[in-house]
């Protein structure tokens, strides 16, 4: 009976997956949240079974968008990464790429070393087998882990190369996922005006409907105006992101994060407060630890822009160590805030102090910085 329910559900994510990226995903995505408990009983069937091996790297290619668009990187990790290493793991060489694919954007944001090493199998198999496709969606996303990583200059040649084979293929979804990823790469581009392909990016969501990647592309340009210090235009892209996470029925803590830095350059503190504390709610919700991360430092500023110096230091210490265990360097626009908004907290402190505040906020466990950060007060 269970290997019954676990073939049906599995058909179930078979066939919506194609459904995922076009102008209907908001309730197909709705209609596998109905079904999460049934997909999520199937997985566990499918890694008990000792012949399930390949139903669960059908699942894994069948919800690589819905993981995606819901957020659940580390339920996608947890049930591959096992997985992958069977021998009988490569049986479908094609089906075993996607499923790489699947883990290394899961674990980008959650564990970069292993989505290095993910996107380099993940590429280095696609051209063994000449796979257009998977090809594409690998580089674009090998590209992106170097630039999360803090290192672009290796990732932009991929990300080049995955949009123009993405081009030469003709599909409207895949140039528009590889130009997203490619355009993280705005600095760095000759000429540097992204302008140019974010407007052919956006004109392939409007063509497919893929509400998801214009939410990538609305909220990327809205960082760019943030870092080039244009609020408007950073509120006015940052709004068309919502729209864009509204149609398809979910809410990001990172569109929250950047939303309230946009009201905090624009010197309206309750409401970036508001943003940054819904952020934290969001990935406190779901364990995402790259949200928390970002919430958390975003709340350390804000504490510092209210002269609370003691607290923002300490806040500081706990994000940093939210991010450390990730892996990860900070983005570049949240850099350049922290670095102001510690050189404010040391000089109010004095070095003595604020290296005792700041190591503390290193030091707590996750649970108690989760409600330090939630506005509570730690005992002294």
């Amino acid at each position: 009976m269970a290997a019954a329910h676990c073939a049906h559900d599995l058909s179930v994510a078979e066939t919506a997956a194609p459904h995922l990226t076009g102008p209907d995903q908001g309730s197909w995505l709705a209609r596998l949240d109905d079904d999460l408990a049934n997909l999520r009983r199937a997985a566990a069937h499918a890694v008990g079974h000792p012949n399930g091996t390949a139903q669960v790297l059908r699942l894994g290619a069948a919800l690589k968008r819905y993981w995606r668009a819901r957020a659940h990187d580390e339920e996608a990790l947890a049930l591959l990464m096992p997985v992958l290493d069977r021998p009988d793991a490569r049986a479908d060489p094609e089906l075993f790429g996607t499923a790489l694919l699947t883990a290394a954007l899961a674990a980008r944001r959650v564990d970069i070393a292993a989505a290095r090493r993910l996107g380099d199998q993940a590429v280095e198999l696609a051209r063994q087998l000449d796979a257009g496709r998977l090809l594409v969606e690998s580089l674009a996303a090998l590209g992106t882990v170097y630039y999360l990583a803090g290192q672009p200059q290796p990732g932009l040649p991929l990300g080049r190369e995955a949009v123009e084979r993405a081009r030469q293929l003709g599909d409207d979804v895949l140039l528009g996922e590889s130009l997203t990823h490619y355009l993280l790469f705005d600095a760095l581009l000759d000429p540097a005006d992204p302008e140019p392909l974010f407007t052919e990016a956006i004109a392939c969501t409007q063509r497919s409907g893929d509400q998801l990647v214009a939410y990538y592309l609305y909220n990327d340009a809205g960082l760019r105006a943030l870092r080039a210090a244009d609020i408007p235009a950073a509120q006015a892209y940052l709004h068309r992101a919502a729209q864009a996470m509204r149609a398809i029925g979910e809410e990001y803590p990172h569109l929250s994060i950047n939303m309230g830095w946009a009201l905090r350059q624009d010197h309206d503190l309750d409401g970036a407060r508001s943003r940054f504390a819904a952020a934290l709610r969001m990935s406190r919700r779901t364990g995402n630890r790259f949200g928390i991360a970002y919430a958390s430092l975003a709340l350390a500023c804000l504490a510092a822009d209210t002269r609370h110096w003691h607290r923002a230091a300490v806040l500081h210490g706990a994000a940093q160590a939210f991010l450390d265990r990730i892996g990860l360097p900070w983005e570049e626009l949240e850099a350049r805030y922290r670095q102001d908004s510690l050189g404010q907290v040391r000089a109010h402190l004095g070095e003595q102090q604020f290296d005792r505040a700041y190591a503390r906020g290193t030091a707590l466990s996750p649970d108690e910085a989760l409600d330090l950060a939630s506005g509570k007060t730690l005992p002294a």
